[in-house]
């Protein structure tokens, strides 16, 4: 089918795309040929580069989005798993955080670890966009919470969307720790809801330095949407198995990181 014209750019038809694939779970090419006005050609080509980032797995006549995709554990969940990565991620996290600092930290489970540590400081103010996180530290006087205000995703215990971007405009940290589905030098920091993508991309904004907690099954992972360039990110704490030739290629790409061993060291 020749080209019609369409408007969109490369990055635009990825972005319907996954945003299709994810609501559907399956893409059929001629049909999504039709609806964005390129040729089935066009489209194979579009999926086949998703599918080389892990965003899309390839069948007869179209796409479906990857098993690993498809399911989304609740918070209880994903407190269990990599439990000791998290632990030691942690800890090495909160030794950059001290008294009088304001920080921004996301709603996942890794930094609900930073808790314990959080109510050990003096003049502190954290800003977040986790309902756990933000109960947890509600009744610790020398910490002022701000929780981000939005939609309540209720399996994930976050708040997203325009209440909390509106919100961040006002509002600035010094360090933003966040966690991800993944990270690679391709699509940085990336997660696979796209409302939470997008206000971790205005958090991650609002911080002049970002940092990522991630554990080192993560590591060289793709998600659906990125959320911050991996240029943007200052610092990456990490723990697990090791993966040197991932470390020394992030290293080359300009990236901090302390690797946490099984001992604590780094």
């Amino acid at each position: 089918m020749p080209e019609t014209g369409s408007t969109l750019s490369q990055e635009e038809r990825r972005r319907v795309l996954i945003e299709t694939l994810r609501r559907e779970q399956r893409i059929n090419v001629r049909e999504i040929s039709v609806l964005l006005g390129v040729s089935e050609v066009t489209v194979r080509g579009d999926l086949d580069t998703l599918e080389q980032d892990g965003l899309a797995q390839r069948v007869w006549g179209g796409a479906i989005l990857p098993a690993g995709l498809r399911y989304e554990p609740s918070f209880a969940a994903r407190l269990k798993q990599h439990h000791a990565e998290k632990q030691r991620i942690a800890a090495a996290a909160a030794r950059l955080i001290g008294d009088g600092d304001s920080i921004i930290l996301d709603a996942s489970s890794t930094a609900f670890g930073l808790v314990p540590y959080l109510k050990q400081r003096r003049d502190l103010t954290v800003i977040t966009n986790g309902l756990h996180l933000a109960l947890e530290l509600a009744a610790v006087e020398q910490v002022t919470t701000i929780l981000i205000g939005g939609v309540l995703r209720g399996k994930n215990a976050s708040l997203v969307g325009l209440l909390g971007e509106e919100m961040l405009d006002k509002l600035y940290a010094a360090k933003g720790f966040f966690s991800a589905r993944g990270l690679s030098v391709r699509q940085g920091l990336s997660e696979r809801h796209i409302q939470e993508a997008q206000l971790k991309s205005a958090m991650a904004q609002r911080a002049s330095q970002v940092i990522a907690l991630l554990d080192t099954s993560k590591l060289d992972q793709t998600s659906l949407t990125s959320y911050c360039p991996f240029e943007r990110v200052h610092t990456l704490i990490t723990a697990g198995p090791a993966k040197p030739e991932t470390f020394q290629r992030f290293a080359d790409a300009g990236l901090t990181m302390m690797y946490i061993d099984n001992q604590g060291a780094t």
